[in-house]
């Protein structure tokens, strides 16, 4: 009966041409302006994030129920149907609202509303079994945990948030198994082409990826010389396409940022951060190309012969600093969270 039809709106009517003031998501601030609203809710949806990787967020079993929860805690201080999927009628300003059935984002479509929970439930089949997943290996912990990220985007069960939801999950469960997940490294750019790889080629490898990427801390600190090298020629890197070197993958480029254990070469292929081993001793000058094969697998990171060099120079300057060194990566690892989830509240529906 029409009377019982749904009657909310998900978002602030439109009643301006400013593109600022149009299709604004309703929130428990009252802000009617998408760039006031991205500010607020970067605010609080980072220190909610904080809060989970404290452990003291929802705890579950790592199925539906327990991403929504996590996804309720995040957005518990900015909209109403925190914690609710878009097949559901929420209330919104004290209305429910329309179910969202088909949503898509360019030329990728997610999966029609009717069908959420039946494609959470798939999607979260993977982790489903604990004592398998206890004795599972790093790398396939990487491989299931990349199955579930990759199938969780093309659910996209939440109108708004799925990003920074799906990773604080995958960042959750590597916590529960023992494996540090850490997202701050892997850039918009990397991870919506990666999103969209996977959902039209599920076989795609890039979402593993990006998994081994933010699993591995050799290949996070490759990362983050990456991240300082864009910056030091003024770039920046969340715009960027950024991943380490692949064990066997030839790789031509130019070399433009390096230390004794990592290298940075802009590429046809974006920028890729390599071990400073797989490259010559004497590398090339700044306009000239490099072309090597890439042997490592950043088990250990540098050249042994150049380690040995540093313990005995005194004029190297970094091994002194070893005690304040843990502090420094913390405070690099906190200023790419909030450069990441700044990046990610301010286009979400990207992804």
């Amino acid at each position: 009966m029409a009377e019982d039809s749904p009657k909310g709106s998900y978002t602030y009517p439109n009643t301006s041409d400013d593109p600022d003031r149009q299709d604004v998501l309703r929130n428990k601030f009252g802000i009617e302006t998408r760039s006031e609203l991205r500010t607020a809710e970067y605010r609080v949806a980072a220190f909610r994030i904080i809060e989970i990787e404290e452990g003291f967020g929802p705890k579950g079993n790592f199925d539906a129920a327990h991403l929504k929860a996590i996804h309720g805690h995040i957005f518990q201080d900015v909209y109403e149907w925190a914690g609710h999927t878009r097949n559901e009628s929420s209330v919104v300003d004290g209305e429910r609202v329309q179910p969202i059935g088909g949503m898509r984002k360019g030329d990728t479509s997610f999966l029609h509303g009717a069908r959420i929970d039946i494609g959470l439930n798939e999607a979260l089949k993977p982790i489903s079994e604990a004592q398998a997943f206890r004795r599972a290996s790093p790398y396939e912990f990487a491989e299931r945990a990349a199955k579930v990220l990759s199938e969780l985007n093309y659910v996209h069960p939440f109108r708004e948030g799925n990003g920074r939801t799906q990773e604080a999950f995958i960042s959750e469960l590597g916590r529960q198994y023992g494996h540090e997940i850490d997202f701050t490294n892997i850039s918009k750019t990397r991870m919506i082409e990666a999103s969209i790889s996977t959902t039209n080629d599920p076989s795609h490898p890039a979402m593993k990826h990006v998994i081994k990427d933010a699993m591995d801390s050799n290949r996070r600190e490759a990362l983050r010389g990456a991240f300082s090298d864009l910056e030091d020629v003024g770039e920046k890197p969340f715009e960027h396409y950024i991943r380490t070197a692949r064990q066997g993958e030839e790789i031509s480029g130019h070399v433009f940022g390096h230390d004794d254990r990592v290298a940075t070469l802009a590429t046809n292929q974006g920028i890729i951060a390599v071990n400073r081993a797989d490259l010559p001793e004497q590398l090339p000058s700044d306009d000239e190309e490099v072309k090597f094969t890439a042997r490592s697998d950043f088990t250990s990171l540098g050249r042994s012969e150049q380690s040995q060099e540093v313990k005995s120079t005194p004029r190297q300057a970094e091994q002194p600093q070893q005690q304040s060194q843990n502090a420094e990566l913390k405070a690099i690892e906190a200023e790419h969270l909030a450069n990441r989830q700044q990046q990610q509240s301010r286009d979400d529906r990207d992804r």
